[in-house]
């Protein structure tokens, strides 16, 4: 399995983010190319080697000549659904961005429909969320992990005046995630960072066993008795690529629940740390017909599932029981084939190999060329089994 794992070193903010993405392998067309069908107004991608207290990293930024900065939700969100990224790159990005305002709506005492975003709405943060999400995929990580989150002291000067440091909006982007105090008097983290890494990350705390082949430092703006960098470590799970493993099964019978409302459910529960989540139709006491909503998760992620469950749907009462689980070997990599760039799933059994494409990525061609779904994936699946495994 492709894993990666963050070190906030000196913190984190977007571009931070997408600058050890970049440094760890990233490249810069492919990346520039993506994030061209989010916003197509002019914008610059500069991207320069920096050296942050003796240590060689990627700076990023993003050149907005005509800048906007006050934005609301739905307008952040018709802008990603309309985008080319794949849809489970929208649905994570939208996933960010109510993340922000539902925090915002929190320490304000508003809804979220309200909410105006400032610095979170501008082009450059929207890229910069964009760019994250669509960097994990072309790396092919399957999961990501992350250190404790440092904090910085102190107060911090915003467009609303002067907010004790963690801001309150950051704080509550960071319930439930480890932290601790850095002992600097400087914002570490910003809200963007905040919700990329509480919607990406499949957990927090130490490093995860693993074989690492590709490491990248991302740089922030700023100089500090650290080193102002996020480090990004990617390989591959020395222990967990195959065999048997314990997870989570949780469930919840629902027949009071409008079928509209599954979708934004489902993408939470995914959000919390969900590996697969389901709907099955079943039928309940005298005769009710309902609906079964299923989530596999990792024993870390339970609580955060069953909550998102609680809180997202009408149920009451969720079920939840351990149970063991048997996995493949298997590895995602970005394979270049005559209609384009796929991710490409390696599974691998008594020796033999099975390739095949991401749904997201055939889709994606088929819209960009015009072409019928069912000849573009035979085409991309005839050259993967020509091709050596």
């Amino acid at each position: 399995m492709r894993i990666a794992h963050l070190d906030l070193i000196g913190g984190a903010a977007g571009n931070m983010l997408l600058g050890a993405f970049i440094d760890a392998g990233v490249r810069l067309p492919d990346l520039e190319d993506r994030l061209r069908g989010v916003i197509a107004e002019a914008w610059t991608l500069s991207v320069s080697r920096v050296v942050k207290n003796g240590v060689a990293a990627t700076y990023v930024d993003f050149v907005v000549p005509h800048e906007r900065h006050e934005t609301k939700l739905d307008e952040v969100l018709e802008i990603v659904m309309r985008s080319t990224l794949t849809e489970r790159q929208k649905q994570r990005a939208s996933a960010v961005y109510r993340r922000l305002g539902e925090a915002e709506a929190q320490v304000h005492g508003t809804t979220i429909e309200a909410m105006h975003f400032h610095e979170v709405g501008a082009v450059d943060a929207i890229l910069d969320v964009a760019g994250t999400i669509v960097a994990l995929d072309l790396l092919g990580i399957e999961r990501l992990t992350c250190s404790r989150v440092p904090l910085g002291s102190g107060t911090i000067r915003m467009q609303h005046g002067v907010y004790p440091n963690p801001p309150p909006g950051t704080a509550e982007l960071l319930r439930g995630v480890p932290t601790f105090d850095a002992g600097i008097e400087a914002e570490l983290v910003t809200p963007t960072a905040a919700a990329l890494l509480g919607v990406l990350c499949d957990g927090f705390g130490t490093r995860p066993e693993m074989i690492v082949d590709s490491i990248g430092y991302g740089a922030g703006t700023r100089d500090l008795a650290l080193p102002n960098l996020t480090r990004l470590s990617v390989g591959s799970s020395s222990g967990a690529s195959g065999g048997a493993g314990d997870v989570s099964l949780l469930e919840a019978n629902i027949d009071d629940m409008s079928p509209q409302h599954f979708e934004l459910a489902i993408e939470r529960i995914f959000a919390a740390g969900a590996l697969d989540v389901w709907l099955a139709p079943i039928s309940m006491k005298k005769g009710r017909p309902a609906i079964l909503l299923s989530a596999i998760v990792p024993p870390e992620h339970e609580a955060a599932c069953a909550e998102t469950m609680l809180r997202e749907t009408t149920t009451i009462g969720v079920r939840a029981r351990s149970e063991r689980r048997y996995v493949l070997e298997r590895n995602v990599q970005s394979v270049s084939t005559p209609l384009g760039d796929v991710r490409v799933k390696d599974v691998r059994t008594n020796g033999r190999c099975r390739r095949t494409p991401e749904y997201d990525d055939v889709v994606r061609i088929a819209r960009e060329r015009r072409r019928p779904l069912p000849d573009v994936a035979r085409e991309v699946q005839a050259f993967l089994d020509a091709e050596p495994g």
